[in-house]
């Protein structure tokens, strides 16, 4: 059995870095789906935001499972869904078969996004803890980045879909070897209700990483479609992208580890998003696409940890798994709707690069809820 913290946070980054992968399977091999299923631009963005669907629904359900059945329970359950999501994907023969796979899968991701950060907030204290969650955050863009160079290369779309299953499949035999709770922390029932005081903080952080991943989402999706639009082989636009991903792998964690040092987080997190925003608009420009995706690594990359570790100071830990059920029942319910929005967008201006317009919108709204949070953030 695997005991030490970073044994176990290492089977979290192989689940979320399966749960990265798999996410953006559909985007990286976009083009290829579309000309198979005879998908529209709209269709591309549901098919995206369909991975999030079930979140709306699931995610307080799922805070109150793992404090009724343990952590493991709740991650094994959210591995095995993640495989039989892909496996359906992989064979679907249009587009109803394929939005029922990936919304399956995207309910197994759901669970492993809640149970994740609420494991590491209970293992990992002081300043390790942003550390540890930038690691765990960063596994996501790592799953980004080789889905967005590997997939596709694969040759075959369907290929591209059973690749994370397969990756989650390996998460889900290294999860078995993992205890269900931290020690000292038991196996309770999760509260049924959150104060004011934690819940109105809270939300706000909700929105923050919505909005900051929504808009990183968009982009991921719609830049190959607009590099290709653009004259650019769909291997060689997959790959261009794929770059900031893998740069937001090293600075995740970075980031966790200089900001759990600075007496400023919050401003620093406003920076890194207003940064975003303006490389999504150079983006769209056709401005240098190269040094914009990295601008738009970078900002990602330093404040990723820095939020996910803010429910850490407003939420005492018998509220975590409530307190996250409820962060990603916010997450899931924007992630559902927001892409789909940019689709909309690009099929009203022909564009692809009318979608990242609509994504550096979305950076830029969660600059105003940080502004917000520092406001009404009450540390317990």
């Amino acid at each position: 059995m695997l005991t030490n913290p970073w044994a176990i946070l290492a089977v979290l980054i192989l689940g979320r870095t399966a749960f990265g992968m798999q996410y953006q399977s559909v985007g990286a091999v976009g083009p290829a789906m579309m000309a198979e299923l005879h998908l529209n631009y709209a269709d591309l963005g549901t098919l995206l935001g369909a991975y999030s669907t079930l979140g709306m629904f699931l995610a307080i359900p799922a805070g109150w499972l793992i404090g009724r059945f343990g952590d493991r329970r709740v991650m094994l359950a959210g591995l095995t869904l993640m495989v039989a999501g892909g496996a359906l994907l992989t064979v679907a023969p249009g587009f109803g078969v394929a939005l029922a796979g990936r919304s399956a899968a995207g309910a197994g991701s759901l669970l492993i996004g809640v149970v994740g950060p609420k494991i590491v907030m209970d293992r990992f204290t002081g300043a390790a803890l942003p550390a540890a969650m930038g690691g765990l955050m960063s596994s996501y863009p790592l799953g980004i980045g080789l889905g967005l160079m590997l997939l596709p290369t694969l040759g075959s779309w369907r290929v591209a879909m059973a690749a994370p299953a397969l990756l989650s499949a390996l998460g889900l035999v290294a999860a078995c070897f993992t205890p269900g709770q931290a020690s000292g922390t038991g196996q309770t029932a999760a509260p049924t209700r959150l104060g004011p005081g934690m819940l109105v903080p809270l939300m706000v952080v909700a929105l923050t990483w919505t909005f900051l991943n929504a808009g990183y989402a968009v982009m991921l999706g719609f830049a190959p479609a607009f590099f290709v639009q653009h004259g650019m082989a769909a291997a060689a636009a997959g790959a261009l992208t794929s770059v900031g991903a893998f740069v937001t792998v090293v600075l995740t964690p970075v980031g966790g580890w200089v900001t759990g040092r600075l007496s400023w987080p919050l401003t620093a997190i406003g920076l890194c998003l207003l940064t975003m925003a303006a490389a999504l608009l150079a983006l769209a420009a056709g401005l240098a696409p190269l040094p914009m995706l990295l601008l738009t690594a970078v900002g990602l990359g330093l404040c990723a940890g820095p939020i996910m570790t803010l429910p850490g100071e407003i939420l005492a830990p018998r509220h975590r798994a409530l307190g996250m059920g409820l962060l990603y029942a916010v997450y899931y319910g924007g992630m559902t709707l927001l892409p789909p929005l940019a689709g909309v967008a690009g099929d009203a201006a022909a564009s692809a690069a009318a979608p990242i317009v609509v994504g550096a919108g979305f950076c830029a709204l969660a600059v105003l809820c940080v502004l917000a949070y520092a406001r009404l953030r009450q540390p317990v």
